[in-house]
């Protein structure tokens, strides 16, 4: 069979199977939760109750799918080896582990090594940088550091406090590894440390345009822009409407949301983001110094910062500073800010939807909530401990939720490519890795940095038009779902699974000889699945990739439409058994129960 007709005959056998089995009974597996029915007796009779533990989700243990799930909601991406050491472990000393890891380098570093390497090559120490060199530095990261619920923490807070590539400073490598570090420092750290990191970098100003944003000025008729002020309340901390503890919004007399701010606060908080730019300017209204401008955190300049009282949330006022003080303004509205009753559940239930599901209960967001608002030695904004309750609560490790079609959420696109790398051990001859993920970004609309605006690829919110909809529910990753980014990802994993182009390598330069970085190159290893992939060991082969990619959720049909499908491929050598590997990567890749995390 040509080559290039897997693809379409791998799916028609995928798309005909589920077709004939949707009036197949029903599977139930014991040891999920589903022993109702099931005479259970033990050998010993004080160890009934244990038998029963065995059989529902109580007793569902650490083993390798419940590890691999728990990976794939922790991590950016894993292999068989990250799933043993896990099931090994146990979950709870991982995470406890996986917090004490220290961050291995900073992005910026990285960065400014590669202009190093631009300006040293060409013997130019004008030579300008690239944003090349902040997708390099992203990746080298990702695939050299060990500290994996880092990155994934980092890379859900980054799709909070957005900052993109769609924007005036969009070419700017500085910009995007400075504060992307800020993430990676602060993804185990407090909040409150974080919005203010945030608030001040100049990435975020230049952004959201509140850099070189002056006080009011009557004459001229200006008055300070209300960019930041307004998202940092509805994106960043409190949301559009107040809420309970549990997520759910507090209502008014005739049964409406009560919302959290209006214009006048909006105004109010404007006069707050006043006075800031460049800190290695000593005037204001100044352009960027250079590209290093994005490494110093904003200056204030008081001259140009609104003066008077600011009355904030919940009749918090700003006083009337004499002589005026900026920064002690964006001090008190900060602390104001962090100490809203939303911040606990409107973060702790985003965090909840990137890691773990786009509809978690009341329930699920009030216990996270709670560890947000004390870690229990009277701390606020504790990042880990958050990160810790969402990971180990009930509702994320409870192995009946697999049965439940209203959890779950579908797979970022990005974070698909992703697990490609790690599953299946991407590596290069030296240990350094190039790769600008420009293909992954034409595939499927995703990579760090790109998202369309300040609102992130998709809202928290949104909601499918059909069945989602009117049942009440959100699936937020199906805002960037459509017919391109469908077929691009068909197309990309043809492209990294079947043609083994797995990064997209480019010069660091104009002119730098390929030759020199060809150990740069990025390779996947599927040699231990090929082990498995003539007919005589193929379920096996099914089973490997079940567990790493889908955590053991494939059912029997969709695991036998993938093995006859691939059994129509001739197994004579090892470039067919090779193939044979790739076609069943590439269709448990497209799977159903691979696309909808549950």
């Amino acid at each position: 069979m040509p080559r290039n007709t897997i693809t379409l005959f791998a799916l028609f056998w995928l798309l005909t199977y589920s077709i004939i089995g949707l009036g197949q009974i029903e599977t139930y597996v014991l040891g999920q939760g589903n022993y109702q029915g099931t005479v259970i007796q033990s050998s010993h009779e004080s160890g009934e109750s244990q038998a029963v533990n065995t059989l529902s989700d109580d007793g569902f243990l650490p083993n390798l799918n419940a590890a691999s799930r728990f990976l794939s909601q922790a991590t950016l991406g894993h292999n068989y080896e990250d799933i043993e050491a896990v099931a090994d472990m146990g979950i709870e000393d991982w995470i406890d582990a996986e917090i004490a890891k220290p961050v291995s380098f900073s992005l910026m570093d990285k960065v400014i090594e590669y202009h190093d390497y631009r300006r040293d090559s060409l013997n130019d120490p004008e030579a300008g940088q690239s944003i090349r060199f902040w997708d390099y530095a992203w990746w080298q990261y990702h695939m050299t550091s060990d500290d994996a619920l880092r990155q994934r923490i980092a890379f859900a807070l980054s799709e909070i406090m957005v900052i993109s590539r769609f924007s005036g400073f969009g070419n700017e490598s500085y910009a995007f590894a400075s504060y992307y570090d800020i993430f990676m420092n602060h993804a185990f750290g407090n909040f409150r440390d974080l919005l203010q990191d945030v608030t001040y970098h100049p990435a975020m100003g230049n952004y959201l345009t509140y850099l070189n944003n002056p006080k009011s000025d009557t004459i001229e008729g200006t008055f300070p822009d209300e960019n930041y002020a307004r998202e940092v309340m509805q994106l960043f901390t409190i949301g559009l409407y107040e809420l309970n503890n549990d997520g759910t919004p507090v209502l008014d007399t005739s049964g409406n949301a009560i919302p959290t701010y209006t214009n006048v606060e909006i105004s109010e908080f404007s006069k707050i983001f006043t006075g800031l730019s460049w800190g290695d300017r000593t005037e204001f209204f100044k352009g960027a110094l250079n590209d290093s401008s994005y490494l110093i955190t904003m200056n204030m300049f008081d001259d140009y910062h609104e003066p008077g009282v600011k009355n904030l949330l919940n009749g918090f006022q700003v006083p009337d500073r004499n002589p005026v003080d900026g920064n002690a303004d964006i001090s008190n509205a900060l602390d104001n800010l962090f100490a809203h009753q939303n911040v606990g559940p409107f973060i702790s239930k985003i965090l909840i939807q990137r890691l773990i599901t786009s509809n978690p209960s009341p329930e699920y967001i009030d216990r996270v909530a709670t560890v947000f608002n004390d870690n229990g030695m009277g701390v606020r904004g504790d990042m880990a401990a958050t990160v810790k309750a969402i990971l180990l609560d009930d509702e994320a490790r409870r192995c009946e939720n697999i049965d439940d079609i209203n959890y779950g959420r579908l797979r970022e696109p990005f974070i698909r490519y992703f697990q490609i790398n790690k599953a299946f051990d991407a590596s290069t001859l030296s240990g350094n890795y190039r790769n600008d993920m420009n293909y992954v970004q034409i595939f499927v609309q995703q990579k760090p940095n790109t998202s369309p605006s300040v609102f992130n690829f998709f809202q928290n919110d949104y909601q499918p038009i059909g069945p989602i909809e009117q049942g009440g529910f959100v699936a937020p990753e199906f805002q960037i779902t459509n017919s391109q980014s469908i077929t691009g990802y068909i197309n990309g994993l043809y492209e990294w699974i079947i043609d083994e182009n797995i990064a997209d390598e480019y010069d660091l330069f104009s002119g730098e000889d390929n030759d020199g970085y060809a150990d740069e190159i990025s390779t996947i290893d599927i040699s231990d699945e090929q082990m498995y992939a003539d007919d005589a060991y193929l379920h096996q082969l099914i089973d490997r990739l079940n567990l790493i990619l889908a955590h053991g959720l494939l059912t029997p049909m969709t695991e036998q439409v993938i093995i006859d499908a691939v059994k129509e491929f001739e197994q004579a050598d090892a470039d067919d058994l090779e193939l044979r590997t790739k076609l069943a990567i590439y269709l448990v890749l497209s799977s159903p129960e691979y696309l909808i995390h549950r």
